[in-house]
């Protein structure tokens, strides 16, 4: 099991420099870190502790290479020494810096992605506009498929860390993206966005830390599916996109109520999550929410290790 696990926002839509750090989550302080960038997107970098080894991983790639890279390079993060680069969907905030990443990385790096991420053309509607298409292109998976590792279910990547494969969907007041639709046959229908997955990390032999990129399956289905996967575990922390930006009273509510139910220590709703949605979970989960911007570098430990968020050292990688 992980005795530890480090998550660093290195792409988020938004950048504070004036958060107090906490036990659990170091915020940026300003100096180089002011110069970090916001974009409309997510990427993070996710390193998972064992016994003194290190697991690392790039969970998507923001909206554009030169805002992931540049942030990177300024909150000390090594790109290149990814075990595993994994997607969680193919919209377009999440698979902008995918190409120059593959190039950047080792061969003995792995690409992780659904298949139904694959091959396919997205759209997003916006009133009487209609953007993309999106998508990941065969070509891309063709250049570097000795690499590419098809999540079409659960996917062990060691250490405990798993990527989820396509999520259940149970709740009916988590209705997905209305807006998102898929041309097939020449005509756009609506798009279930199947390829939605989560990194779910058995942390210590009692929790699961839960990270997700829009959980676009909804954020209740995610934990049900984990809950389902690791039925004698605590969902202990939930981490990243939530999708909640234009959520109804009801969702809003029921999603409140059973992360309630669940007791979920710590909570960090980044990116999609949206700012009203941020605000009432701030309200409802109070010392439990932890505030999410460019740099952030949530630490998150197993209750038989003493944690420090702070190191002077790290010992040596997975290798």
């Amino acid at each position: 099991m992980a005795d530890r696990v480090d998550i660093t926002v290195l792409v988020d839509n938004y950048v504070d420099i004036f958060l107090s750090s906490t036990a659990h989550a170091k915020y940026p302080t300003p100096g180089k870190a002011s110069r970090v960038w916001g974009e409309q997107g997510l990427s993070l970098w996710v390193e998972v502790w064992d016994r003194g080894k290190v697991l690392r991983i790039l969970y998507d790639f923001g909206r554009s290479a030169q805002v992931l890279l540049h942030n990177a390079r300024l909150l000390d993060i090594d790109i290149t020494t990814a075990d595993f680069v994994v997607l969680s969907h193919a919209h377009a905030d999440h698979y902008g810096g995918l190409s120059r990443v593959l190039k950047m990385t080792a061969d003995s790096c792995r690409f992780v992605v659904h298949r139904g991420a694959c091959g396919i053309k997205r759209f997003v509607k916006h009133e009487e506009s209609v953007v993309g298409p999106w998508g990941i292109t065969k070509r891309l998976l063709k250049t570097f498929q000795p690499r590419v590792i098809m999540s079409d279910g659960l996917t062990a990547l060691g250490y405990d860390t798993y990527v989820s494969g396509e999520i259940e969907r149970r709740t009916d007041f988590e209705k997905g993206m209305p807006n998102a639709f898929l041309k097939e046959r020449g005509a756009l229908v609506h798009d279930r966005i199947a390829d939605d997955q989560a990194l779910f990390i058995e942390l210590d032999p009692n929790r699961i830390v839960v990270v997700t990129g829009c959980a676009h399956a909804g954020v209740v289905n995610t934990l049900l599916h984990a809950q389902g996967l690791f039925p004698a575990r605590t969902m202990y922390a939930l981490v990243g996109g939530f999708h909640l930006n234009n959520a109804d009273e009801r969702q809003m509510g029921e999603t409140v109520r059973y992360l309630r139910s669940l007791d979920v220590e710590y909570i960090a709703g980044l990116h999609c999550t949206g700012y009203h949605a941020q605000k009432a979970m701030m309200d409802q989960f109070k010392e439990r929410w932890i505030p999410g911007t460019v740099g952030t570098r949530i630490t998150l430990a197993s209750k038989f290790q003493t944690m420090s968020i702070d190191q002077n050292s790290k010992p040596d990688s997975q290798g």
